[in-house]
């Protein structure tokens, strides 16, 4: 078989494994690296290096960062004046927050930096009102990460001259991409992110975590007692 297919393959039954939920993601995930290991897709060295990359160093760095200002008096009330300013209205909670995560993802180009911002007052939020923060993770997410740059501003001011560097690259001179070109193409997205992941997205997010976090495991060793 050509290792392209065995590759999109293992990607295949890697999403499957993800949707069935029969195992955790991290269990999915390591028989992935391991497979497309084993099948020469990547060699021992690429699959051992990740561990180490940047991206990956500083996802857990939000996280942990995330988490400690969770507990913080400052986001335990700025969570709270959020959540009196939606009136009880938890779609007006979330179209808050995903303005404020599209916001901030024109000006701050990596939307895991954006979402490390916005999480710890966003599971805040939500849990002053009652709802599980499971529901509402995943819509900010999807939302800072589909419309970041896309306005003229910050890192998206410099797209259309980056594309323009690839176009002259290749010799082609007769069209440059215009400032606002890039904008206008993307903006439709941004559009229909806003509206979706505020007021639509939430009845699809799932109500309970698929693993319990060391919050909700702490909560119920309390409840027990």
């Amino acid at each position: 078989m050509d290792q392209l297919a065995v590759c999109l393959l293992i990607f295949a039954v890697t999403v499957i494994g993800y949707c069935s939920g029969l195992y955790s993601i991290a269990t999915i995930s390591q028989i992935s690296l391991i497979a497309l290991t084993l099948t020469g897709c990547l060699s021992a060295k690429q699959a051992l290096g990740y561990y180490s990359n940047s991206n990956v160093i500083m996802i857990a760095g939000m996280c942990v960062v995330a988490a400690g200002f969770n507990r913080t008096a400052f986001c335990a009330r700025l969570a709270d004046g959020i959540s009196r300013l939606a009136q009880g209205s938890v779609k007006k909670m979330m179209l808050g927050y995903v303005l404020i995560g599209v916001l901030l993802s024109q000006f701050i180009q990596s939307p895991v930096v954006v979402f490390g911002i916005v999480a710890p007052m966003l599971i805040a939020s939500a849990e002053s009102m009652g709802i599980s923060p499971s529901k509402v993770i995943f819509p900010v997410g999807v939302a800072t990460i589909c419309t970041c740059c896309t306005l003229p501003l910050g890192a998206g001011a410099t797209v259309a001259g980056e594309l323009n560097g690839y176009i002259e690259s290749y010799g082609y001179t007769q069209h440059m991409v215009g400032f606002l070109d890039p904008m206008m193409g993307r903006l439709p997205m941004l559009i229909i992110a806003i509206v979706y992941f505020s007021f639509f997205a939430l009845r699809f997010s799932p109500d309970e975590p698929i693993l319990p976090t060391s919050l909700e495991t702490k909560k119920q060793k309390i409840m027990h007692r």
